[in-house]
């Protein structure tokens, strides 16, 4: 936050280049709730020229409604400061902001705008959870091309934390400074896509009453997240890729181009490459997309990940580190499991055990979704068993390897011919 001592009708010599400095769009507010200094950033995101913003209030700058404010219960500069950052507002225009809100002794007010979902905080942790070799082995591809230019295109099964990726990515690259913008193309029609991508101009449509900042635009500097690319239709994917080579964009409705500075990290659990063969989805954004691809390894192959995960998502689950750590039966039971819904689905079982649990000890049944076995633990694993999580069943029984069995849902007999293999035994 600026530290400011007096109440300034016009922006103070200066304050506006400093402003510059920061990448996001950032306000000043007076007591009153009136701008006093804007940057660029905030200009080009509320479409609106810095000398336009002054002295406008925070009513009219955020909702579009020239007026008093309607008193505190109801301003989102003061829910900002009682709920903490992340408050959301509805602006002008039907566009959606997140406000971070920020407080100097003097009573002055910085706001950060985010578009709805899109922006993540520098300090934000995005590690990725585990010691696995698989995941070491993608955090050191991850981080060799963060530190270029590249286009990075995520590969992997729904739920493998491709955004959590993404957000690692971005961190370690240059453009950390910068804002991290997603869009999910699954949940958006085409001409939704459109207009989040590019923007539009006011009256480029019915009920568009004003010009809107696209995801490009707003990812100047930084990195835009495409996320589920493999849904994009067609006609999109061929403005996609000019964008993509010429970084220029136009809004639709507009006629002009406007450079703009981004490095796209593109993601899709779908086979590209076989859609290329099928007619959808464009050869040559395919190319342009795949120039670093990164295969994220679903939940399975890296079974050592399945307790550090487990245990992270106890320690944000509300009451949740009461459990830690996970020993026993209940971890035996977790190793246990195939994860179809890999790192998702492991989220959502260990949020619903800890809720089950409550003050109580936490059992193998708190694991069960719907649909489960009727044993009350997590559907043991089919098909090829991995040696480390026979070791780590094993060792959970304390190397009983009829209860070992039960647990990884096979024979003894069949447990008994995986150790041999293990011990070299044939």
């Amino acid at each position: 936050m600026l530290s400011l001592t007096e109440t300034p009708a016009l922006m103070p010599p200066g304050l506006g280049e400093a402003m510059d400095l920061i990448p996001e769009a950032f306000l000043i507010f007076d007591r009153d709730h009136r701008v006093v200094a804007a940057n660029t950033a905030a200009a080009a995101l509320l479409s609106r020229s810095r000398e336009a913003l002054l002295g406008r209030g925070c009513q009219e700058i955020l909702h579009g409604r020239p007026g008093p404010c309607p008193g505190p219960e109801r301003c989102p500069l003061e829910a900002g400061h009682t709920a903490g950052p992340g408050v959301l507002v509805e602006a002008a225009g039907g566009a959606r902001l997140r406000l971070r809100i920020t407080a100097s002794p003097a009573g002055w007010t910085g706001v950060f705008l985010q578009p709805e979902g899109h922006a993540r905080e520098a300090g934000d942790d995005i590690s990725l959870v585990g010691h696995s070799a698989a995941l070491r082995g993608l955090m050191d591809m991850v981080e060799r091309v963060a530190a270029t230019q590249a286009t990075v295109l995520l590969l992997g099964e729904s739920g493998v934390g491709k955004e959590r990726v993404a957000e690692y990515l971005h961190r370690r690259s240059r453009r950390a400074g910068g804002p991290l913008v997603v869009v999910d193309c699954s949940t958006l029609g085409e001409s939704l896509i459109e207009a989040e991508l590019f923007g539009y101009e006011k009256g480029a449509f019915t009920g568009a009453d004003r010009r809107k900042t696209g995801l490009f635009e707003a990812a100047h500097g930084g990195t835009l997240f495409i996320d589920e690319v493999g849904e994009m239709p067609l006609a999109l994917q061929s403005k996609l890729l000019r964008a993509l080579e010429t970084a220029r964009i136009r809004r639709v409705g507009g006629t002009e181009y406007i450079d703009v500075d981004v490095r796209v990290v593109a993601a899709t659990h779908r086979d590209l490459a076989a859609m290329v063969g099928e007619g959808g989805f464009r050869q040559d954004l395919y190319y342009r997309l795949s120039a670093f691809p990164v295969r994220i390894p679903p939940l399975r192959e890296r079974p050592e990940d399945i307790l550090p995960l487990a245990e992270h998502f106890l320690r944000q689950a509300d009451g949740g580190a009461r459990h830690l750590p996970l020993e026993g039966a209940v971890a035996a039971a977790l190793q246990g499991h195939d994860y179809p819904g890999n790192v998702r689905e492991l989220k959502n079982m260990v949020t619903r055990a800890a809720i089950l649990a409550g003050d109580g000890p936490l059992r193998p049944e708190h694991f069960a979704m719907p649909g489960a076995d009727g044993g009350g633990a997590p559907p043991a694993r089919r098909g090829r068993l991995d040696p480390g999580r026979i070791r780590a069943v094993l060792a959970a029984c304390d190397g009983h390897r009829g209860e070992a069995a039960r647990r990884l849902g096979v024979s003894e007999r069949t447990l008994y011919r995986y150790l041999r293999r293990l011990e070299g035994g044939g």
